[in-house]
Order: structure tokens, then sequence, then C-alpha cells
């Protein structure tokens, strides 16, 4: 038989080139030997023409083999469109046609070469002529493999000129992969997903691969699949919500992010999963200082609102979640923080509300929730702590709630705080109406007891935080009574003595001493407690000191005061101690003149005098240190014409030069 199919060939060719030209006759001969292998295969050797089978029949796979081979090398690159019709009619498959096209030579250029655009477009063709789907994916796979498929398809969609091709091609390739059940994970490894890090909201091929799950879905509505599994294959939690809140904002991801936030939600409440674990899910756990400005909160706020009606006998509010995820102290620096930003400073203050009634309907007492806000861990600085001033806050409501525990509020806090605290938050708690009365009474016992336990006024002024009072220390409402308590202490132990400005003057620096007597004299409730403080020092620089008067001049700044060094308020403190200290030291006795005369120049003395006279506080004085400075002059031996050149253009030189020249002639015994 065989035989019988060799001579028919020759007769074939041997027809076929008579009175031919080469290039037609090889044309004919193609489509003749191609059309006729067709038929021969099909009724001689049971070969069908759609696709090449093995039979058991060695003769006839021989035949078959031969026959295919002959095609493949007859139906080279230069495939005419009628043939492609031909074969359209005669319905031959498309993996034959790929390998006619000698495509499965392409390797990775496959889109490059022109006979695949043909292929596909064959393809399309067969599929419009045929009532059953036929895929080009089949043939592609067993020719490259999924892998190698979708590299080839990902280079080509960078390519423009091949975009629409390779886009058409991975389109096929998914709905493939449909039809066979690929696993969703299976394909977001395969795209490679896995491997785009916090960028993969924005990659398309993750959008591609969202419509792939999606199309699954609607295959398999029996078994669907979700996108957030797989996810969390790859990204942890909060990694994953923090990229889904980024991306929450791109025009192009914000759908599917919306999508996949749905899906999270669903899944939540399925698995009634309660608010307060949602937070921690949506990493909010160690990032509560920015939960309410954070796009992610919304989300938070919609699965909250969904749980308390899906869920009624489970219904929460929303300070309770906040509490029981990131704790009393936790949920107050939070809302502080969201207070400082408009954008979230209303809902802030309406939880700051809400928290202070949790905590008024759940019967905490102040002591409970002083504790709660971890206070007493908190030191002696906690004036300015947030949680310390919603801590008074709640004080002040409680007592309103419950007058009747008013005076227990502030002796409770003793087992938990050092008495320097606690005095320190009997002075805020004054501030207030409620208040007032019960940390005076606890303020007063304080203080008695420290009187019957014979504790150093020293020690008191410590535990009274005046060490710490700064430049106010004078006005602070603990001054007085500790003044009190060191004039009461001295009298009950006369053998331990405190002098009270020793102690306000070791634990205050030189600064805040002198700033703190400036500020008392400028106000007129402290003035005369300011004028005590200022005496005492002058006290003690005289006599424990010793500093001379030029020392304190400097001391009282008078040396920087120039002009109205004379006006100035330190000069009249100055000159009383100056007084005092020839007094009781009259070997070391000096001049007003002398201490002057080492800070400011002739020029400088006359300015200053002048501008004394125009004072009648300092007219008087100014005059006599004139005198006491044309003394000096004398004693200096100055000369007139000297002092004329020293003067020069200087207001009252001429006159005070020539008072000078006549007390110059006295001395000499001449008369001008």
């Amino acid at each position: 038989m065989f035989l019988n199919y060799l001579i028919g060939l020759t007769f074939l060719l041997s027809v076929t080139f008579i009175d031919a030209t080469p290039a037609v006759a090889f044309g004919m001969v193609r489509a003749n030997i191609v059309h006729w292998a067709n038929r021969y295969s099909d009724s001689e050797t049971g070969v069908s023409s759609v696709r090449f089978l093995r039979t058991t029949s060695d003769d006839g796979e021989e035949r078959a083999g031969f026959i295919n081979n002959l095609i493949t090398a007859l139906s080279s690159s230069k495939v005419t469109p009628q043939q492609l019709q031909n074969w359209i009619k005669e319905g031959v498959p498309v993996d034959t046609v790929f390998t006619r096209l000698q495509l499965a030579k392409a390797g990775d250029n496959l889109f490059d070469n022109p006979q695949f655009v043909r292929w596909i477009e064959y393809t399309d063709e067969l599929n419009a002529k045929m009532s059953k789907h036929v895929s080009v994916i089949p043939t592609l796979t067993a020719q490259y493999g999924d892998d190698a498929l979708y590299e080839m398809i990902k280079i080509a969609k960078n390519v423009p000129s091949k975009r629409a091709l390779a886009t058409k091609v991975q389109t096929e390739q998914m709905v493939h992969w449909v039809n066979l059940g690929k696993d969703p994970d299976d394909v977001f490894h395969l795209l490679k997903l896995d491997k785009e890090g916090d960028k993969l909201f924005s990659n398309p091929e993750f959008t591609a691969w969202v419509k792939y799950v999606d199309d699954f879905n609607t295959k398999n509505p029996e078994e669907p699949a979700s996108i957030t599994p797989t996810l969390m294959n790859y990204f942890s939690k909060s990694n994953l919500f923090k990229m889904a809140a980024e991306a929450n904002s791109g025009k192009g991801t914000k759908d599917i992010v919306t999508k996949l936030e749905t899906e999270w939600l669903q899944t939540w409440l399925r698995n009634r999963k309660s608010p307060d674990k949602v937070l921690i899910d949506l990493g909010f756990e160690k990032a509560a200082d920015t939960l309410l400005g954070n796009p992610l909160f919304s989300t938070w706020v919609k699965y909250f609102d969904d749980f308390n009606e899906k869920y009624p006998d489970k219904k929460t509010t929303m300070i309770e979640a906040f509490t029981k995820t990131f704790g009393d102290a936790g949920v107050t620096t939070m809302l502080d923080a969201a207070k400082m930003k408009t954008t979230t400073d209303d809902i802030a203050k309406k939880l700051e509300s809400d928290q202070l009634k949790m905590w008024l309907s759940s019967e905490k007492s102040a002591d409970d929730v002083f504790m709660a806000l971890n206070l007493d861990k908190v030191g002696n600085d906690f004036i300015d702590n947030p949680l310390f001033k919603t801590w008074m806050s709640y004080t002040n409501v409680f007592i309103k709630e419950n007058s009747e525990k008013k005076a227990t509020v502030f002796s409770t806090l003793e087992d938990h705080i050092s008495d320097r605290l606690l005095i320190k938050i009997l002075e805020e708690a004054k501030k207030y109406p409620t208040m007032e009365s019960a940390a005076t009474k606890v303020q007063t016992e304080k203080i008695q007891s420290y009187l019957a336990s014979k504790k150093s006024p020293v020690e008191v002024f410590k535990l009274l935080g005046l060490d710490d009072a700064g430049v106010n220390i004078l006005s602070t409402s603990l001054f007085q009574p500790w003044l009190e308590y060191v004039k009461v202490f001295n009298k009950q132990n006369p053998n331990q003595r405190v002098f009270w400005y020793d102690t306000l003057r070791i634990n205050s620096s030189w600064f805040i001493l002198e700033r703190s007597i400036e500020l008392a004299l400028a106000n007129p409730s402290t003035v005369k407690i300011g004028k005590m403080v200022e005496s005492a020092r002058l006290k003690d620089w005289l006599g424990g000191q010793k500093y001379t008067p030029d020392l304190v001049f400097q001391f009282l700044y008078l040396h920087k005061k120039a002009e109205d060094t004379l006006v100035s308020p330190n000069f009249k403190l100055w000159s009383k101690y100056l007084d005092d200290f020839n007094k009781r030291y009259p070997d070391h006795k000096t001049t007003m003149i002398d201490v002057l005369g080492e800070h400011y120049g002739n020029r400088a003395l006359l300015r200053m005098f002048n501008t004394a006279n125009n004072d009648p506080r300092s007219k008087k004085i100014a005059t006599e240190l004139q005198n006491a400075l044309i003394n000096k002059w004398l004693i200096d031996q100055k000369t007139p014409m000297a002092l004329k050149e020293d003067l020069i253009s200087v207001e009252t030189a001429d006159e005070m030069i020539n008072r000078y020249v006549k007390e110059l002639a006295k001395v000499s015994g001449n008369t001008l």
C-alpha cells in the first residue's frame, strides 16, 4: 500500500511541473500534495486530519509521520491567505497550523514573528466558524509552559506595537486558567506578585489577578476563592493594611482597595470578631496616636457600625473598643494628640467626653482612674501631662456627681504617691471650685503632720515643691504657709532654729532669686513679701557673706545703668547697704563717689548727675555727689585744663569746672 502512495506522489509531481514555471509549479505542488496527503491519510492510514495520533499499526504510524513531515516541509512561512482559508474550511486544528507555520521554532521571539499574528487570526476565524471555542493557550502552554509564556507576554506588553496582541493572549491565558480551575494563589505566584512588596496595589498585574479571582468565583460559585488569604501568605496584616491605606487615595487602585476592605469586613463579621480585635488586625495596636486621622479609621468605623447592627447582644461603644485595645492611658494620649489637629479635633473632644461618662457609668473612683492612667509613675513633672489633665477633669466631674465622697478623693492618693507629688496635685486641685475646699483641707493636714513629726523646714521646703517653683516662688500659695511653718518650728524647736532666707537662697539660683524679687515687687499682692526677701538678702550680704559695697553695686546691676544709675530703685538699696557696711566695718569704710568712680568716668558721672537733678527724688543725692566729685578732683590734683579736655561738650561741665577752680583757689590760698 505504501508503494502505491509513492507511485501516486511521483505521478502528481510529474504532471504538475509540465508546462509550468518553477514558482507556480511549486505552489501548485504544495497545495495539491497537502490536500492529497490529508485525504490519503484519512482513507488509508486511519490518521485523522485534525490531529496526527498514533495507532496500533506501526506501518500506519510511519506513513502518518512521513505525511506530517512532508506537509510541514511544504508549509513554509510563505503560506498564502487562500491556504489558511482552505485550512479553516477543513477545520485544521490550531496546534497543527502552529506547527505548519513553523512557530514551534520561534522560541522566545514568538511575538516578533509575523506568522504568530496570522496564527492568532486563524484561530479567531476558526472559532467564528465552529460552535465550540478553541483557545490558543493549550498550544502555547505545551510549547513554553505557564511561566515562560507569561514572561513573554509581560515583555511584549512593554512594547507599544505588541501590547494589544500580548494583552489579548494574556486575557485568553486567564480565561484558560479559569476553565482549568487553576488556584488563584498559584496564579498570584506565577504572576510574581509576591515579589512586588509595598508597590503591589499599583501594579497592573495585580488588577488582572483580582479580575481573575472574580472570574474564578463566577465559574466556581460553590467554592469561591478569597483575595485575602493569598495576600496574607505573602504580607503581614499590618503591612497589608498600611498598603491599603496608602493606595486608597489612588484613582486606579481605590476600587480594588474598597473591594479588599469589603472582603475583610465580611470575613470579620462572619467570624464575629469584636471591633477591638479588628483594631489590632488593622495594625493600630502600636499606632494609636494616628488612629483618628488614618484612612483606615473609616473602614473600622463601618465595621463597628455593622458589628453592632448584626450582633446587638454584643453591642459596644467606640470608647470601650478603644479602651480594650489601648488601655485608659493609651486612649487618653491618643485623644490628646488628635485634639492638636483640626481634622480630628471634634471627634477627639466627643470621645474625651465619652471616656469620662464611661468611667462614671462603671462607678470608677478618682483613685481608680488615677491608677488606670498610670499617674503613680509619672513623676513630679506632670502639670502639662495630658493624663493628669484628664484625671483632673474626671475628678471634677466625679465630685459633682458624688459630693459625699469629696473628702476622701485626695486622701486615698497617699497610698500611691509621694507627699511631694500629692502636694503638687492639691495645688492644682485648688484651682477648681468643686475641689478647692477638699484640697486645702488635705494640704493643711499634711503640713500639720510635718510639724508633729518635727520635719525640718528645709525638708518641708522641698516637700512643698518650692525648690521647683522658679521665679514665681514668692507668689506661690505655698510660700507663705511655709514661712509660717518655719516660724512655728523655730518656736517649738529653739535648738534647731532655721533662718528661712538661708533655705530660700540655697535652693534658688542667683537669677531666680533676683527675678523673683523683681516680680514680687511689681505685684501689689506680693510687694510686701518681696521687700521682706530683699531686705533679708541685703542683711545676708552684709553679715553672712560680708560683700563689699563695690561688689553689691554690681550685684544690683548698677554698673550697667549709666545715666539712670541714681534714679534706679536699686541705688537707694545700695545707698543704705553702703551706710550699713561703713558702720559695721569702719576699717573698710568706702565712699559713694569712690565706688561710682570705679565704674564710670567723669563724663558719665556728669551726665548721671544731670539726669538725677531733673528728678526731685534724686536731686539731693546728685548735689551731694557733685560736691564729692569736686573734692575727689582736689585730692587727685586735677588741672582745669585737663578737665576741660576731658569734659568737652558735656552739659554742665563748665559749671562744674568753675566750681572746682574756686575750690582749688581756696585750697591754694589764692583768690581768683
